[in-house]
């Protein structure tokens, strides 16, 4: 069954070749648009993932890690004296103003961190020494936001933001944000003069708990101060993609050109599928009128299906590695993870599978007797 299955298909190289390419664009939209969507909720919470706190303490009702209001310096103390705190750590994120080299400008989310940070530090480090965050000026800046930033050499050069003097100590790799402006790191004084924001304001303290003691524990702990309101690291990450995916649309955007890539991959397998068993009917007639099993018939037309549905996914696959690789150079990011690999797949499978059903049906209700009829 599986041979003859092949040679349905291959006798009219044709339309084989428009369905595996039906497939195939079914395939890339998938792959492209959710990888998309994965590589924006990445940089959403880039910043999260990449720090060894336990819990997260932000500002009461805060929906946004980017826009998060600040909150008093005051509060930070309180936690920073919670039973089970081992270590705590303040952190500002604020916007601020980087004026180019022509005379322009660009907004960039600054990253105020405490000197010596354990629980978050801009890495991975690339070039230069991120000790040197203390100095007055000092600000480590990722290297792919250079064509943003306008910047050539990057360690050494001196910019604005804000109206104040810095000066580039430090290169990271791959700190991207959703909000595409530029993460640019330092010192909490700086940033803070960067940003002007007040001598005792913070965005964020991160807690790293005591051995022995419950996250749980000292989570209610911190709830418990007016004002502030405390995450686990997981929670505080699906807090910010959920914030991105839901609350602005851009998850419904998305998986809806995805959709519409099976819809397409649908409708193209299917019409393929049936125009073959039209011209064919006489040879699964035959069959039929041989003694061939119902089952035999329609495994012949799933082979074809699955047949389209696997050349379809190779030539898919390789198209949205060459796009992943093309998008580079507009700074973003398409994740073709395994579990997004093997989902398409399945669902590959499936929608050829269900494009097949009005061809086994056909086959099902025919009478072997009507098709010598004449």
């Amino acid at each position: 069954m599986w041979s003859l299955a092949r040679k349905i298909l291959v006798h009219d190289r044709v339309k084989f070749f428009v369905a595996a390419a039906g497939v195939s664009v079914s395939v890339l939209l998938v792959l492209v648009q959710v990888g998309l969507y994965l590589g924006f909720m990445q940089n959403a919470s880039n910043l999260i993932d990449r720090s060894t706190a336990d819990i997260w303490v932000a500002g009461e009702g805060n929906e946004n890690f980017d826009f998060a209001l600040p909150f008093d310096e005051a509060l930070y103390y309180r936690v920073e004296g919670t039973p089970g705190v081992e270590l705590a750590e303040p952190m500002l994120l604020a916007f601020g103003q980087w004026k180019m080299s022509n005379g322009g400008a660009v907004g960039v989310q600054v990253v105020g961190l405490k000197e010596n940070a354990q629980l978050l530090k801009p890495a991975p480090i690339i070039a230069g020494d991120p000790g040197r965050i203390a100095e007055v000026d000092g600000i480590i800046v990722d290297k792919s936001e250079f064509p943003k930033l306008l910047l050539e050499r990057g360690i050494g050069e001196r910019q604005e933001i804000t109206g104040v003097r810095s000066r580039i100590i430090g290169l990271s790799q791959g700190l991207r944000s959703f909000t595409t402006s530029p993460f640019v790191f330092a010192n909490m004084d700086s940033a803070r003069a960067f940003t002007r924001q007040g001598p005792d304001k913070l965005t964020y303290a991160l807690v790293r708990v005591a051995r022995g003691a419950r996250v749980e524990d000292v989570m209610a702990r911190i709830d418990a101060i007016p004002g502030i309101q405390a995450f686990t690291k997981q929670e505080f990450s699906e807090h910010s993609r959920t914030y991105w995916s839901k609350r602005t649309g851009v998850g419904v955007g998305f998986f809806m050109t995805a959709a519409l890539g099976v819809i397409i991959g649908l409708v193209v397998v299917g019409q393929i599928l049936y125009n073959g068993t039209l011209e064919h009917i006489r040879e699964y007639g035959t069959l039929k009128a041989m003694g061939a099993r119902n089952s035999g018939i329609v495994r012949v037309i799933l082979y074809q299906a699955l047949i389209s549905a696997a050349v379809g996914f190779v030539m898919g696959g390789v198209g949205a590695l060459l796009v992943r690789e093309g998008i580079k150079a507009a700074y973003l990011h398409v994740v073709l993870s395994p579990p997004l690999l093997v989902g398409t797949a399945l669902l590959t499978i499936a929608m050829c599978a269900v494009a097949a059903l009005l061809s086994i049906t056909k086959v099902l209700r025919l009478d072997p007797a009507t098709v010598f009829k004449g």
